[in-house]
């Protein structure tokens, strides 16, 4: 990664981006009112990645960033060297048995769930002429657009908050730097995204788009294939709202009979559920690596691997750590989502990275109880049966946030693993807070945006 060259290159993408790539987007999918906050999310979204680049450049020195960098450029020299070799990794889906010396001898097209994403970084590169920022930038750019489809999503239901709304979804720093760059999570925030527009749009249409199939169908292959958790929540989640806009169209008696019927069926709905957030769990790498550790971090007050940029790596454990039963997992819910929504706390940090994030977690703890307080439980509850929606992003993020919290016992993978499920939460407390103000706070609002 050769920074002079990184310098010439990266300026030539950069001016694409902002003089004929974006303008396309921002012509099509914002308005009068909005236009401003593509723009500036944007900018903030070009900031993180190359942040993220130089982070993990001269801070790191190493990280899952550059490595899928790296590996990719291994597979653009294999086909300098033999194409057809080049070709065979590209085709690779991990088949035993193969003689390719270039795939024995690179872990991440070897391994499943690193597999995808050094391909994908070699098709960029090809674009980029292997210049590790402008292909950086180029994920992150998916990864804004995604966003923006969600906020595009939200914001057209919610008018009236579109400006506090676009603050919630499009500049949350965790989001802004953590899903930017040559990561699993820029992949899955952009995925997440269009998927959520795209399958909801249709939902409210009630038409088949052929064309928002095929972006679902892509954005779900590529989720799958990178983080596959992350999609089958997601569905999850969605599917429920589903079934709230189907009971919603009968009367009492043919409601309560579908509530019955689905409360029978729960059980058969969460054992399948189970073994699939099993499967996805125990194929992770992040828990892999925790499982072969877990007793040194209980035994070390969980601080005793090596963490990126030298020291020791902020690492957390929960009372149930390890125990993937059903029982085990049941009592740990509510420490999981605690440790992915609102830690870490500050004292539990020994880095400015860490505390950075320590104190976006303060934030949202404020945020949240905040709602809380002042709107009081009632109001809460009133607004979520009016707003189904609002159900699907909450399960989502509570769903998601025990799975990373459960998983990660790393602060610094949870930073990353998280970003997606942020503007789901943030975009629910903003609905709420601002949906249940008095009317003349409200009038406020209206004359300020």
């Amino acid at each position: 990664m050769n920074p002079i060259y990184n310098l010439c290159i990266t300026p030539i993408y950069l001016i694409l981006i902002y003089w004929l790539i974006a303008p396309f987007f921002a012509k099509r999918w914002t308005n009068k009112y909005t236009k401003k906050y593509f723009w500036r999310g944007l900018h903030a979204k070009m900031f993180g990645a190359i942040f993220i680049c130089l982070i993990y450049q001269f801070y790191y020195g190493y990280g899952d960033s550059t490595l899928y960098f790296y590996n990719a450029v291994k597979i653009f020299k294999a086909f300098n060297i033999d194409f057809n070799k080049g070709i065979e990794i590209l085709l690779y889906n991990g088949d035993l048995g193969s003689n390719n010396i270039y795939i024995e001898n690179n872990f991440y097209i070897k391994n499943s769930s690193t597999r995808l994403m050094t391909k994908l970084t070699f098709i960029i590169n090809l674009m980029t002429f292997n210049s590790y920022y402008s292909t950086s930038i180029l994920f992150s750019f998916w990864s804004f657009l995604g966003s923006w489809k969600l906020y595009q999503l939200i914001s057209t239901q919610y008018k009236k908050y579109y400006k506090q709304l676009a603050y919630a979804i499009l500049f949350i720093p965790a989001c802004i730097f953590w899903s930017s760059g040559i990561l699993k999570e820029s992949i899955t925030t952009g995925a997440i995204g269009f998927s959520t527009f795209y399958f909801l749009r249709g939902i409210h249409k009630k038409k088949v788009d052929f064309k928002a199939f095929i972006i679902i169908y892509l954005c779900f292959y590529i989720t799958i294939n990178v983080k596959g958790i992350t999609i089958y929540l997601l569905y999850l989640s969605l599917f429920i709202y589903l079934i709230i806009l189907f009971l919603r169209k009968f009367n009492n008696t043919l409601r309560y009979f579908f509530i019955i019927i689905i409360f029978l069926s729960s059980p058969l709905i969460l054992y399948l559920s189970y073994t699939e957030i099993i499967k996805n769990i125990s194929q992770n790498d992040e828990f892999k690596q925790a499982q072969t550790t877990i007793s040194g971090f209980q035994g070390d007050h969980g601080r005793i691997q090596k963490g990126h940029g030298g020291g020791s790596a902020s690492t957390y454990t929960l009372s149930n750590s390890g125990d993937i039963t059903p029982l085990g997992m049941i009592k740990s819910i509510p420490e999981a989502i605690n440790v992915t929504l609102f830690r870490p706390y500050l004292w539990e940090t020994s880095k400015i990275i860490q505390l950075l994030g320590a104190l976006e977690s303060l934030v949202f703890l404020m945020m949240s109880l905040i709602v809380l307080i002042k709107i009081g439980p009632i109001k809460i509850f009133n607004t979520f049966i009016s707003n189904p929606i609002l159900i699907s992003f909450l399960l989502y993020s509570l769903m998601f946030g025990f799975v990373a919290g459960f998983i990660s016992y790393n602060f610094g993978v949870l930073q990353r693993f998280k970003t997606p499920i942020l503007p789901f939460y943030t975009s629910i407390l903003v609905i709420l807070y601002y949906s249940n103000k008095p009317r003349k706070l409200r009038k406020k609002v209206r004359i300020k945006t």
